[in-house]
């Protein structure tokens, strides 16, 4: 989604984040209908990214391999409100708070679905399954169960890799790159806050 490696430093994935938002900020593209919801994609992925520990878990879920810590490069802290540092992107490039932009809830995602343009012509059901992370309901997201004993199920993370199935409708005649929104289909990492939405890029090709 930033168009950066794996092995991107903080300061790399800043710098694509800028260009990028800048690029599809819906008050800079008001005549474009997609603009707002690449602007999200693109602001889930810098959230997930600039965090390390999100980081750590978005590439251990995607079997990734684990990245060694070093002093270098360029991190974003957790300030005391909840918020992070990166509040100060949104302040310098669009005179805003992050907050304003974003209610607290879970991560979204993102599925590529490719489809034949003979069954996109009349419309179907299409059943999807996908892994999602969840908070860890033994242990409640604390990754300790009491007193102090790791949790057995999460192993101290917290979160666990939940396999989800979903079965979405696609509209007749849908286009290439047309993108549907489940609804609560998204990562949930924490209790009381819902989880966020699971978006499915349409690719449709040539044949049966």
């Amino acid at each position: 989604m930033l168009g950066i490696s794996i092995r991107a430093s903080a300061e790399e994935i800043r710098k694509a984040f800028r260009s990028l938002a800048l690029r599809w900020h819906p008050d800079r593209n008001p005549s474009e209908p997609d603009a707002a919801d690449r602007f999200r994609e693109i602001l889930n992925a810098y959230e997930t990214l600039i965090d390390p520990g999100m980081r750590g878990r978005y590439d251990r879920a995607r079997g990734y391999e684990k990245r060694k810590r070093s002093g270098s490069g360029r991190s974003f802290q957790t300030d005391e409100d909840g918020g992070s540092s990166f509040n100060d992107v949104f302040h310098e490039f669009f005179g805003i708070s992050h907050r304003r932009v974003r209610e607290r809830r879970g991560t979204d995602l993102r599925f590529d679905l490719q489809l034949p343009k003979t069954v996109v012509a009349e419309g179907t059901f299409e059943e999807i399954t996908y892994s999602r992370m969840v908070f860890c309901r033994d242990c409640v997201g604390k990754g300790r169960k009491k007193p102090v004993r790791t949790c057995d199920r999460c192993h101290g993370l917290g979160e666990v890799e939940d396999p989800y199935t979903v079965r979405v409708w696609i509209p007749p005649g849908s286009k290439d790159g047309t993108r549907l929104c489940v609804q609560g289909g998204g990562d949930c990492l924490c209790p009381g806050i819902p989880p966020g939405d699971l978006v499915i890029l349409l690719h449709i090709v040539e044949g049966q």
